[in-house]
């Protein structure tokens, strides 16, 4: 079930007032609210589909599903939305919630389908500058990296598979830089240790 992040009271109170959900577009500020989520959603909807494609793959347009509800929940409550501190990292939640949710209504287990599997391994070798040879090491990482903590998952797959900086990724995250810097330090580590890799966890931080 997704947390209710959204209903705000009414402005006022009184009935007939709007609510801070309400973006329908006939208030003064409609238009500029409109064209804000629309750019909002240019920018990080690449990142989206491509986080939620490194967890499920391509299966059942899954990916595209679950960005599509992501979308449409923060259009409602983008209001909300413009209220926090860091909107990318409340957008990152509510795409959390509904992979979540999409995944718990398949009738099977979803499990990484094997080109999605390439591609996060492919990513993640270039980006952190080590080489994996045999089958067994690429599937050993695929599998530490989905047995990290949720934060550190988080952050090595959208740092090293998705090519973003760290900047990017903190503000995702709704985090300072130096934790996620931190925070990938301690994934590297854990990494390393599972597949013998004691270089991965030596690797200096890009700046």
């Amino acid at each position: 079930m997704l947390i209710n992040r959204d209903e705000p009271p009414s402005v006022g109170g009184r009935r007939g007032d709007r609510t801070m959900n309400d973006t329908s577009g006939t208030t003064p500020g409609g238009a500029r609210l409109t064209l804000t989520f629309d750019a909002f959603c240019v920018t990080h909807e690449r990142a989206w589909l491509g986080f939620v494609r490194t967890q499920v793959g391509y299966r059942d347009n899954g990916p595209e599903l679950v960005v599509a509800a992501t979308k449409d929940h923060l259009h409602r409550n983008w209001p909300v939305a413009l209220r926090q501190e860091i909107p990318a990292a409340y957008a990152w939640r509510l795409l959390k919630e509904h992979l979540a949710a999409w995944r718990a209504a398949q009738s099977e287990p979803v499990a990484v389908q094997a080109a999605a599997m390439d591609a996060v391994i492919d990513h993640f070798r270039r980006q952190a500058r080590i080489s994996l040879e045999s089958l067994p090491e690429r599937i050993g990482l695929l599998t530490a990296i989905l047995e990290l903590p949720e934060r550190q998952h988080d952050s090595v797959v959208l740092k090293y598979c998705l090519d973003m900086d760290d900047e990017e990724v903190a503000s995702y995250l709704g985090t300072p830089v130096a934790t996620l810097r931190s925070n990938l330090r301690h994934a590297r580590r854990r990494l390393a240790h599972a597949i013998g890799r004691p270089d991965l966890a030596e690797r200096k931080e890009d700046q």
